[in-house]
């Protein structure tokens, strides 16, 4: 404000005056960051973020984790007022479910991240960083844990709470979009959450930037993925096969996609190359990423049908973002 308005007395030359206010300016360690460097899922500053909160971007969400865990562990009629429709406890789940959403865009921002400025020749302003490796892995770690089934599945009781639409009271935007019909699909909460932290982790051009910088590279966060999709988890089968199903089908629409990156695309390609080795065709929880794989194969187009996940709404009305 003060280099754009203000007035200098006579005899001040106003260049002069301004470079003092943008030199101190830079000194106090105030950054400026653009809308467009801030708003996307993929854009590389860690502190370029609308809605997060915390200084720490790690420690923040999790302690959004445990604020979730909490007010999830009492979740109950007690939510909406007397005489509502017990059916609109569900537009009371969406933003407690997902209370994660916007800090896991933060710690995304981490991997992959630079810290930057807009530099001008000779303002004194450091040249573009990479952030640490450690801290990347840290903030891989952070996302991977919001994958888990013990964070994706619903506590007990909720689900039943949740009956029918009444007359008068449609789903809408800000409702989860389920496969049951009129039901409560209790599997659709963890389909919103699963795909939020793809959308973060799975970025194209954060994973661009990954292989650009080497260590970690995109590799480790498809591997790691892999492993979490395909693991022995008997106990938790169907909602290991809700991830792996949309890991599969985020992985395909990166492969054939021909605007990402072409490093990235064969890394994609290498990687499902290697889940179809892997899949039994005996094993029903198989099956359907072996359709997937086939079908990509022998129609790349065919990946242009696959309908995603429809995620409600969370940044403020009237923004661009929906997510």
């Amino acid at each position: 404000v003060l280099f754009t308005y203000q007035d200098f007395p006579d005899g001040v030359d106003p260049v002069v005056a301004r470079r003092e206010i943008m030199d101190e300016t830079i000194q106090l360690g105030y950054k400026y960051l653009s809308d467009p460097d801030s708003r996307a899922v993929g854009t590389a500053h860690p502190d370029a973020n609308l809605w997060d909160n915390g200084a720490d971007a790690i420690e923040e969400l999790e302690h959004l984790v445990r604020l979730r865990a909490h007010a999830l562990a009492r979740f109950s009629e007690s939510n909406i007022r007397q005489e509502r429709p017990m059916a609109t406890l569900e537009e009371v789940l969406v933003p407690t479910y997902l209370l994660h959403r916007f800090q896991i865009r933060a710690v995304g921002k981490l991997i992959g991240g630079s810290y930057f400025g807009y530099t001008l020749r000779g303002d004194g302003q450091s040249a573009p960083t990479v952030v640490d490796e450690e801290r990347q892995r840290a903030a891989i770690d952070a996302l991977l844990a919001t994958l888990q089934p013990d964070f994706l599945r619903l506590p007990p009781g909720i689900a039943a709470l949740i009956p029918p639409r009444p007359p008068g009271h449609p789903k809408s935007r800000e409702t989860f979009t389920g496969n049951t019909g009129g039901v409560f699909d209790e599997l659709a909460p963890a389909r919103s959450s699963i795909s939020l932290t793809l959308d973060v982790l799975l970025n194209p051009e954060r994973a661009a930037r990954m292989n650009r910088n080497g260590s970690p590279s995109f590799a480790t966060v498809i591997d790691r993925l892999i492993a979490l999709a395909w693991r022995d988890a008997s106990d938790d089968a169907e909602m290991q096969r809700v991830f792996a199903d949309l890991f599969l089908t985020r992985l395909i629409q990166l492969g054939v996609s021909p605007d990402v990156d072409a490093g990235v695309r064969s890394l994609v390609l290498t990687a499902i190359s290697d889940i179809y080795d892997s899949l039994d065709p005996q094993n029903p929880h198989h099956s359907l990423a072996i359709f997937r794989i086939e079908s990509m194969g022998a129609n790349p187009a065919s990946v242009e049908t696959i309908v995603p996940v429809t995620v409600p709404p969370g940044s403020p009305i009237g923004t661009h973002s929906a997510q």
